[in-house]
């Protein structure tokens, strides 16, 4: 294999696809398995020598299937996703492996990733490191002078001086403007209203009743059938987990704390102290909030969104026995509790498939701008509800469509 790549020149194949695997493995990466087909698609045509061949097209039939003539103004999963994949690496050079070796970038504006050396091997130091912003003050050449008298020189003097403080006061006040200025994010937007409240948001997950097998090791009997024994209270759906793990790296990067619990009751005291995000494989384990909701997932109707009630065909059609499907339905619901007077954000699934993409919805940019186009324009202060449909490729849930919103 041939490096084809000024950019990755001086760092071995080796190195990079080292440093690959390792973000590949790290919890940035590891609980999605798009974003990381994703990097390991245009890291590995990027060794090949195929960067010039990195298309939003080309990923969306090599990485998500796509068919070759799929409109990509219609479609827009390649940028939502490396829109999430510059996110994650930025929290993972932020923290666990920000003493890589190798750092990995997407810059903004293309799909070629770049290869950076983390430290100089003359000096040792600290190179230009990807996902950092300096600020740069303006240079200001002053005239020299020969052998200056003392009048002279104190009037050049405070001339360079007196520019120098003007440039540096200018600057201070264009990152004043800028930080104040600046809208929100419309991610920022959403969670704000959960933000008021500085305590550590509680993220809840709910457990799923599970069969386990049971045989007693000092019962000989023989022949003696298998007996399950249901457990309520010991295993969490993977999508939920998933969901818990992208909105609290989600929270960190916006920079709130927040805190993990399991339970499938909701308690109003500890809900007075904490603004609260409940997970779960079903709306209906926390009936206790949401039942007054305009929409509502029923498991007695097959896991059917319901609309104040009543019946609809937003349900999984072509649900296994095993649970597996390929659609699915959502609902995300952001909702002030008077009883607990706090912000409650549930995100919840007719299936796992439906509250892991609810969940990328929620921490996604790109996918929120989509979902609240037609929203109020003061839609960041109300309470609101949003129903999703997603298909599922390969056990896999792709971006949801927003097919019925509630605002009040």
């Amino acid at each position: 294999m041939q490096e084809t790549n000024v950019r990755f020149s001086g760092i071995s194949v080796e190195e990079i696809r080292t440093a690959l695997d390792e973000l590949l493995q790290s919890s940035a990466f590891a609980m999605s398995k798009r974003c990381g087909d994703f990097l390991a698609f245009v890291v590995e045509q990027t060794l090949l020598g195929h960067q010039h061949e990195l298309k939003e097209r080309t990923i969306g039939v090599g990485v998500f299937g796509r068919d070759p003539a799929y409109d990509t103004s219609e479609d827009a999963i390649v940028r939502i996703k490396a829109s999430e994949v510059r996110k994650r690496l930025g929290f993972y050079y932020a923290g666990l492996g920000k003493n890589s070796a190798v750092w990995i970038s997407l810059p903004t504006g293309g799909y070629v990733p770049d290869f950076v050396r983390a430290k100089s091997p003359q000096t040792g130091g600290e190179s230009n490191r990807p996902l950092t912003t300096e600020l740069i003050l303006p240079s200001i050449q002053l005239d020299v002078v020969p052998t200056p008298g003392p009048h002279h020189y104190s009037y050049k003097w405070r001339i360079g001086s007196g520019l120098l403080l003007a440039a540096f006061l200018l600057a201070v006040a264009g990152l004043f403007w800028l930080k104040h200025t600046k809208p929100a994010s419309i991610v920022n937007q959403f969670w704000n209203p959960v933000f008021q409240n500085p305590a550590p948001v509680l993220i809840v997950t709910t457990p799923v009743p599970a069969y386990i097998s049971y045989a007693s090791s000092q019962i000989q009997i023989p022949r003696r059938p298998t007996e399950y024994v249901l457990t309520t209270d010991q295993f969490v759906g993977q999508g939920d987990v998933r969901a818990a793990e992208q909105i609290s790296t989600v929270l960190q990067g916006l920079g709130h704390a927040s805190k993990m619990m399991t339970s499938s009751t909701v308690d109003f005291h500890e809900l007075s102290r904490h603004s609260l995000v409940l997970i779960g494989y079903s709306s209906t384990q926390w009936a206790a909030i949401s039942k007054e909701f305009r929409y509502f997932i029923d498991d007695s109707r097959g896991g059917m969104i319901t609309d104040r009630g009543q019946s609809t065909e937003w349900y999984p059609h072509h649900l296994a026995k095993d649970l597996h499907t390929d659609e699915d339905y959502a609902i995300v619901s952001r909702v002030y509790v008077p009883e607990a007077r706090a912000m409650v954000v549930l995100v919840s699934g007719a299936t796992q498939y439906g509250t892991e993409s609810a969940a990328e919805l929620v921490t996604n940019s790109d996918l929120l701008s989509a979902a609240l186009r037609r929203a109020p324009q003061d839609w960041s202060k109300k309470n609101l509800q949003l129903v999703l449909h997603l298909k599922v490729i390969g056990d896999t849930p792709e971006a949801p469509e927003v097919i019925a919103t509630e605002f009040w």
